[in-house]
């Protein structure tokens, strides 16, 4: 009897909790919604990410990659005016010296202000050859240039060359001659020649006649020899203003071709 009874008991309890636990699996507000997660399963703007993807701006950045001006760079690149320097390049004058010859002081070169264009005789005939040929080292003060003459003889026989300020100015025209300073004494200048023993005259001025109003010869002629010998014209007595033959030479006699030098031609 006793045992029946705590057997009923046994199942009432073992129902109550069987109800209880089917009542608590069924509560609407303790269960989670996880399925309908309409926005994690979508995730529209995650999935598509337009911006991210595209980054038109950050690929093509069309002004990082041309960079037009910075490559082209047109005024660095031709620098025109630096390239050419066409005054800094030329500078004639300091390499011909031409210039330099001209002076309005004593002493004064001959060559560079007189110029050895009066070819006379045979020299105007194509007899005579003018080199600027120096000695080694050249004698005197080397002023001017120096000359090495090849005389050959044609129809006349003699041959000569007159320095003329106008070059071809032979003293005969109202065209002036180069004005010389004041105070002039000499005219002076070394000669010699291959051979030796060949007769040359020298001198300065066109003559009493011409514009110049004088001239003065070396006397006696000059007997040449091998060595430089040094000249001397005379010219302290002479009045003088502007000069168109500023020194000259003449030769005759030679059969075979005559060669001599002359250099350092000045007035002092």
């Amino acid at each position: 009897m006793l045992r029946n009874t705590r057997f009923k008991w046994t199942l009432a309890a073992v129902g109550v909790f069987t109800v209880a636990g089917l009542i608590g699996a069924c509560d609407p507000e303790d269960e989670p919604t996880p399925s309908t997660q309409n926005d994690a399963g979508t995730k529209t703007d995650a999935g598509t990410n337009t911006d991210a993807g595209t980054n038109t701006d950050a690929g093509t950045n069309t002004d990082a990659g041309t960079n037009t001006d910075a490559g082209t760079n047109t005024d660095a690149g031709t620098n025109t005016d630096a390239g050419t320097n066409t005054d800094a390049g030329t500078t004639t004058d300091a390499g011909t010296t031409t210039d330099a010859g001209t002076q309005t002081t004593l002493p004064l070169a001959v060559d560079g202000t007189w110029a050895p264009s009066g070819y006379m005789g045979d020299g105007s005939e194509q007899g005579l050859v003018d080199e600027p040929i120096c000695a080694t080292p050249r004698p005197g003060s080397g002023l001017g240039t120096c000359h090495k003459f090849t005389y050959t003889k044609k129809g006349q026989g003699w041959a000569g060359v007159f320095w003329q300020y106008p070059e071809g100015n032979w003293g005969k025209t109202n065209t002036p001659g180069f004005l010389v300073p004041d105070g002039a004494k000499a005219v002076t200048f070394y000669a010699w020649s291959e051979k030796g023993g060949e007769t040359v005259d020298f001198f300065v001025g066109y003559g009493p006649d011409s514009q110049d109003g004088f001239e003065k010869k070396l006397s006696p002629a000059a007997v040449l020899t091998k060595e430089p010998v040094k000249y001397t014209l005379d010219i302290s007595k002479i009045r003088y203003a502007d000069v168109a033959a500023g020194f000259g030479w003449s030769a005759g006699g030679h059969d075979e071709p005559f060669i001599f030098y002359i250099d350092d031609i000045q007035w002092h």
